[in-house]
């Protein structure tokens, strides 16, 4: 599955951070995220070459995303837990508002910046088993073909 609009993005800014020629920034894809462009990365090719670049000093600003420390609020570390097992869960297909659809249905929290210390341990324990479910389900069958069918 190609990777959603933000993080073909996301790629490109580190990059350009990391003031990589082509023929590097092409090397590593292929040998990390086994392809020609980051438009066809899959999840754990993206999370691979965005710990390459983490790794060669790119600086992301997503902890800006996590709302910095508050007190009674989830820390920041809690948040980026929340995020990164939803995505987990929804195979990088899910956004914050789906997020927070999700919390509102749980947890009466409206958005992820709401979910305070009490809500985030609970939140993360259900992601997890959530994602561990998901994991171990097995595949849908597929129907086989009529006889009818040509």
């Amino acid at each position: 599955m190609a990777l959603d609009g933000k993080k073909v993005a996301l790629i490109q800014v580190a990059r350009q951070q990391l003031c990589l020629t082509d023929d590097d920034y092409r090397t590593v894809l292929k040998r990390l995220g086994r392809v020609d462009s980051s438009k066809d990365l899959n999840l754990a090719g993206f999370m691979a070459v965005m710990a390459f670049f983490e790794s060669c000093g790119f600086k992301s600003t997503s902890k800006k995303k996590n709302f910095g420390d508050r007190p009674g609020m989830a820390s920041p570390g809690q948040v980026a837990m929340i995020r990164r097992l939803w995505a987990e869960f929804t195979a990088g297909e899910g956004t914050d508002a789906s997020l927070g659809k999700w919390l509102h249905r749980q947890f009466k929290v409206s958005a992820i910046r709401f979910v305070n210390a009490e809500v985030a341990p609970k939140a993360i324990t259900a992601l997890k088993a959530m994602a561990k479910k998901r994991a171990e389900a097995p595949a849908a069958p597929t129907a086989p073909a009529s006889p009818g069918a040509a």
